[in-house]
């Protein structure tokens, strides 16, 4: 068994995760900042997923998209 060749694999692993993860936070943030939603959801939205970053991003893309306001 090769350990250094396991760990720079796993290594390489955790870091693809990680920039997906930031990618759809980036994504997230400015999806929230250019549409408008319904009462204040935009700043609450903003909040849940600037202070939580993983689980507000996927919140976000499961529930909040639907909350946004249709343009006219």
């Amino acid at each position: 068994m090769n350990l250094p060749a396991i760990f720079s694999f796993t290594l390489g692993i955790w870091q693809s995760l990680v920039i997906v993860a930031l990618f759809v936070w980036v994504y997230c943030l400015v999806d929230i900042v250019r549409h408008e939603f319904k009462n204040d959801g935009k700043i609450t939205w903003l909040l849940i997923v600037f202070f939580l970053p993983i689980l507000g991003s996927l919140l976000y893309l499961s529930t909040g998209k639907s909350r946004r306001m249709l343009k006219a």
